[in-house]
């Protein structure tokens, strides 16, 4: 997956004449993020796995308030009182919005394996996007994110050899051309995320992206004529009402 987006990211630049200046000063952030996002994402599939994800789920969405909080601290962002409770709206609906409370009633009492990591794996998302914040001050972004793709790609690649993972052997089209979709889309979030912290407030930027978990309920709404829980309408209700109020007090 990182190897399409990351192809696919420097065709862009190549066609576009877009070509970051790379320097000895933007290697050790790039490859830095890529080692904390990689194993961010490895502990969140392990929580996955472990589950419930009924817990884990909303546990992870949490991460952009951690965010939002480091961001505040690390680059000293200062935020109205309008858009700290606009901000609050927001990430409360997030959670609910990927919460079913009632199958987490009904887990709640069996063991949570997938807790514990899943914490983990929010607080290593929340350094990730404040540290790129703070990298995005001072060095290139496009320089960032190129750079710790090729890491990430050969990250993971070292780590496929050295579990010495067989490989399968027969990879349908549909598998190819997934891994291409997802490899290009998750480049261009990288891309959108690093002008939203760019060029705005970064703790409004990190509001907009926590906002990722609902686009699946939604498409399953839509496509697959899915059901959601009540509190998960009210929570996509309460998101909308709290980017209203952050785009009015922006």
């Amino acid at each position: 997956m990182q190897a399409f987006g990351t192809v696919a990211l420097v065709v862009a630049l190549l066609a576009l004449g877009m070509w970051p200046p790379i320097t000895a000063a933007v290697i050790p952030w790039a490859v830095g993020l890529a080692a904390i996002g990689g194993f961010s994402l490895f502990l969140l599939y392990r929580g996955l796995v472990l589950g419930p994800i009924a817990v884990v789920s909303p546990v992870v969405s949490s991460y952009s308030a951690l965010t939002v909080l480091l961001v505040v601290i690390i680059l000293g962002e200062r935020l109205s009182a309008e858009q700290t409770i606009a901000i609050a709206v927001v990430f409360a609906g997030v959670l609910l919005s990927t919460a079913d409370l009632r199958a987490i009633g009904e887990t709640i009492r069996r063991p949570l394996p997938g807790v514990p990591i899943s914490l983990a794996a929010t607080v290593g998302f929340a350094f990730w996007g404040a540290l790129f914040a703070a990298a995005t001050r001072e060095h290139d972004g496009l320089a960032l994110i190129l750079i710790g793709r090729f890491s990430g790609t050969l990250m993971v690649a070292g780590v496929i050899a050295a579990l010495r993972h067989a490989r399968p052997r027969v990879v349908e089209r549909p598998s190819w051309a997934l891994l291409v979709a997802v490899g290009v889309f998750d480049t261009l979030a990288n891309v959108a995320f690093m002008l939203g912290v760019q060029t705005g407030n970064a703790a409004i930027a990190v509001t907009g992206s926590g906002l990722y978990p609902l686009l699946p309920a939604i498409m399953g709404i839509a496509r697959h004529g899915e059901r959601l829980a009540p509190n998960q309408y009210v929570g996509i209700a309460v998101v909308v009402l709290g980017l209203v109020a952050l785009g009015l007090r922006a």
